[in-house]
């Protein structure tokens, strides 16, 4: 089993050195946090730190990088990290803290961006000294990852079909972990996400004469008791069907006439998904008997649930070994769009443990960036892997 280029004494490149740069590019991209699509300023950071690598850059889905490293072989293994940041504005208080008001890389995506540029200048020493690697080597930056949107652009832009892709690869910071510990697990591994999106109409009257409106609010409210009480009683796979955001009335003596209410359904199965979508139907059109209201439900916005290939696992398991790697026990319910990929492609996905337990989207988000090195390693790991197999 070949070990990792970095550790090896007298080896490519000097570990301190590269742990070091991928801290500044951390940091550096800490500063310039941008939403959706809009990471203008971080993918020309990152095709400027690119563009010193013996590799091809494509631009994909308006901002996004694919980046080949192209070794001469017939197949490809593509590795994946995010760009997008969150609408938060920073508490923490960094001498390198967020530098654009109200958006922060409070989700790990800064991390993600460096630790690939550290495994790309991996990859160019690779190529440089002509190790041998029978495998081409996609990075692929993917912005709007948080909408929920970029991964399903990248897979539609055809450039896994392109390249050759046959299997994918992505990692995310996990609070809940030890520091540099690497998890992952076969089959299911985080959640289906289901933006729920529910509008209910009435009629406005003052408050003094509530005979003469339609209580939307009030349908609403009883809309959300009954679906919760619902799922309590009939539905015993894992899930969750969660209401965060209500938007109702114009002023507090008027009987509201429209009310909005979004929320989210994490589900596994795909029959669980089935049953909690009808049973929000169904409710909502007593609901609109029940009060007169007009009631409208959009499931529309949704991405799948994780499922790691469970024979690329058995495949690259074995190097796993080599590393600070333990098995999840269960599944997460937090859901992430590397899905999308996995819909078209083998792929596994992994969490590295930042050992802080602050929560993914605080404002007090902040990690040891000394770990993404461990990242590296986890990479360097799988193209070791998935080589071999290919050999």
């Amino acid at each position: 089993m070949k070990g990792f280029g970095l550790s090896q004494k007298g080896g490519v490149m000097d570990f301190k050195q590269l742990q070091s740069e991928i801290i500044d590019h951390r940091r550096n991209l800490h500063k310039i946090p941008e939403l959706g699509f809009l990471v203008y300023k971080t993918a020309a950071y990152l095709k400027e730190v690119m563009s010193n690598y013996d590799c091809t850059i494509e631009t994909v889905a308006t901002t996004g990088l694919a980046c080949l490293f192209d070794f001469n072989k017939e197949e490809t293994i593509a590795f994946r990290a995010d760009m997008d940041a969150l609408p938060i504005e920073e508490n923490t208080g960094l001498s390198y803290c967020s530098t654009h008001l109200g958006a922060m890389h409070a989700c790990g995506h800064d991390g993600h961006m460096a630790t690939m540029l550290g495994f790309a200048h991996l990859l160019d020493s690779y190529k440089k000294t002509m190790r041998p690697v029978n495998c081409n080597v996609l990075i692929i930056f993917q912005p709007a990852e948080e909408t929920i949107d970029g991964a399903q652009a990248i897979v539609d832009s055809k450039i896994l079909e392109k390249y050759k892709v046959k299997s994918i690869f992505g990692m995310h910071l996990w609070p809940m972990l030890e520091k540099g510990e690497i998890a992952s697990r076969p089959g299911p591994m985080m959640a289906k996400s289901t933006e729920v999106s529910i509008t209910i109409e009435g009629e406005s009257s003052h408050c003094g004469e509530p005979e003469k409106g339609i209580d939307a609010l009030q349908a609403a409210c009883d809309f959300v008791n009954k679906i919760y009480e619902f799922k309590d009683l009939y539905v015993q796979d894992r899930s969750i069907l969660k209401f965060g955001h209500m938007v109702s009335g114009t002023v507090r003596n008027a009987i509201s006439p429209y009310t909005k209410i979004e929320g989210t359904m994490r589900t596994f199965q795909d029959r669980t998904w089935d049953i909690l979508a009808r049973a929000m139907k169904h409710l909502g059109e007593s609901i609109e008997k029940a009060y007169g209201v007009t009631f409208s439900l959009d499931l529309s916005k949704s991405h799948p649930a994780v499922i790691n290939d469970e024979e690329l696992y058995m495949k690259v398991k074995p190097y796993l070994n080599t590393l600070n790697y333990v098995e999840l026990r269960r599944p997460v319910m937090i859901a992430e769009d590397f899905s999308c990929f996995e819909k078209v492609l083998p792929g596994i996905f992994f969490f590295l443990g930042t050992g802080t337990g602050i929560p993914l989207h605080s404002k007090d988000f902040n990690f040891d960036d000394s770990i993404l090195i461990e990242g590296v390693r986890l990479f360097d790991t799988i193209l070791t892997g998935t080589s071999d197999s290919l050999a």
